[in-house]
């Protein structure tokens, strides 16, 4: 049986870049018709194939690409993000690579191992990285490239996220039910696109409750280049009045805050109440069960798959920003005051 061409066959003849070749058979802006013409012209004497009959028998190669200061051990965000990625791609009859991005590598723009030789379709990036490395995969890669967990406006890529600034609204506005009017964020705002968004959402809520924002209460964990998550090397904690309550960026934000709450003399909820945000549970977190907002992970996963294998049949979809929404998870992080 002959090998069935395909679009890395198209572009190799052509001297161009699959993602042409992807862009011109699904329709999409960026390619100019001249070319456009040709790649249809070649496909077409190549005996390229677009009903796929036997899609059920597509395999890709899909790398992944998770910056290091993002994974502590497998009990992470994105190393269980990834293990979901991984599962749903298998049942596809696809299969996953992952790569660790060191800070040294990000650093140096280290070009990915898993990219470099040439062996997947497409790369799928969790989590943000600097610009600068953005800008340098944008500048070598060849291949589509899908962002998970974050967007960026100078990079024009299919982002799914998770709904971010409606998420930290429904969480403030929770604490504002609950009684509380002095509230605090905890998170370094523009260190992530996530946290901002998370941060504006808040700052929204307060708005509408007619409170103003004191910035002695808006708490960095993380230095501004998002390295982990530090409080004792990032906050300054404030010396006058405390909030009664506090919105945290994530989960993890939340379960450290706590123990530096303790070290200051601070009880959760007694003293003060928190929520975060993810719904994911670390292996070496508090015991306190934290009100939280809870990512779709099952759904974000599937959303990426399915974009990734309209673009690399070649066929037409809406591509851009997708947005998952999640929902509220109440545990014990919270004290009501209404109660007093």
């Amino acid at each position: 049986m002959s090998k069935k061409t395909t679009m890395s066959d198209i572009a190799k003849e052509l001297g161009i870049s699959t993602v042409t070749v992807s862009k011109a058979l699904s329709g999409q802006k960026g390619v100019s018709e001249e070319m456009r013409q040709k790649i249809f012209d070649l496909a077409r004497d190549m005996g390229y194939q677009k009903s796929f009959s036997n899609q059920a028998n597509e395999s890709y190669k899909i790398g992944v690409l998770i910056g290091g200061r993002y994974i502590g051990n497998i009990d992470s965000f994105y190393g269980h993000m990834y293990q979901i990625f991984s599962a749903k791609a298998a049942k596809m009859g696809s299969y996953t690579m992952l790569e660790i991005l060191s800070d040294a590598d990000e650093k140096n723009l280290v070009f990915p191992k898993i990219i470099g030789d040439g062996t997947v379709d497409a790369v799928v990036i969790m989590g943000t990285l600097s610009e600068e490395y953005l800008t340098m995969l944008d500048e070598q890669l060849e291949i589509p490239t899908f962002y998970m967990d974050f967007t960026d406006r100078d990079h024009k890529k299919d982002s799914v996220i998770s709904g971010n600034y409606y998420g930290a609204y429904i969480l403030t506005n929770y604490l504002f039910d609950k009684g509380h009017k002095d509230i605090g964020f905890v998170g370094t705002v523009l260190s992530t696109p996530s946290i901002t968004d998370r941060y504006l959402g808040y700052v929204r809520a307060m708005m509408e409750h007619g409170m103003e924002i004191n910035k002695d209460w808006i708490l960095n964990d993380r230095g501004i280049n998002n390295d982990k998550v530090d409080f004792e090397k990032n906050t300054s904690f404030p010396k006058g009045k405390l909030p009664t309550a506090f919105v945290c960026n994530c989960d993890l934000s939340a379960n450290m805050f706590i123990q530096y709450l303790k070290v200051k003399g601070y009880r959760v909820p007694e003293d003060i109440s928190l929520v975060g945000y993810d719904d994911f549970l670390f292996a070496d977190g508090a015991s306190l069960g934290i009100t939280t907002y809870k990512v779709d992970m099952d759904e974000m996963v599937s959303r990426t798959l399915k974009r990734i294998k309209h673009a690399l049949r070649g066929e037409k979809y809406r591509s851009g920003l997708s947005i998952v929404e999640g929902y509220l998870v109440e545990r014990e992080s919270v004290k009501d005051l209404n109660k007093r």
